[in-house]
């Protein structure tokens, strides 16, 4: 992160973190519902492995470009430190995933709020960006989790119609 700014290939490592730990979180929480509760859950973790391979792909292909750039993001002190982050922010480990996940409907509504979350992570690291590259690139990942709140608000709006 230099000169306060994330470089492109933090972003993505940032992003790939955070659909990690959403995958492990849905995946997590499908190992304690059954029935339609698990079925939802399985389609959110499954969004979140599309989007992770999406990102990985991106990274990998300009990581190629800037080997040196990016070496030190390999590094695992500084992928725990981005998990440490990420985990903070938005995946509340102290919640249990039964709490979360204990019908339908809050099932939704904890989804919705853990995107809203990501978006807002997302949009405060575009704010504090200045190379072009590197916004154009967040613009894509914000677009992708905005994705996720739309796509999980209308299955909430369909249950309450």
């Amino acid at each position: 992160m230099a000169n306060g700014s994330f470089s492109i290939l933090e972003m993505l490592k940032i992003a790939i973190l955070m659909e990690e730990e959403g995958y492990k979180f849905y995946t997590n929480g499908i190992k304690h519902t059954t029935g339609e509760v698990q079925k939802f859950l399985k389609v959110a973790a499954g969004q979140e492995f599309v989007h992770r391979e999406k990102f990985q792909k991106l990274y990998d292909k300009i990581s190629r470009n800037k080997q040196i750039e990016s070496e030190y993001l390999l590094d695992s002190e500084v992928s725990g430190y981005l998990r440490g982050l990420i985990e903070d922010r938005v995946f509340d480990k102290t919640e249990q995933p039964e709490d979360a996940f204990k019908d339908l409907k809050t099932a939704i509504q904890h989804a919705i709020e853990t995107e809203r979350l990501t978006v807002q992570v997302y949009s405060h690291m575009y704010n504090g960006i200045s190379k072009k590259d590197a916004k154009d690139m967040l613009s894509v990942i914000l677009k992708e989790e905005k994705s996720h709140v739309e796509y999980f608000s209308k299955l909430l709006d369909d249950m309450v119609d």
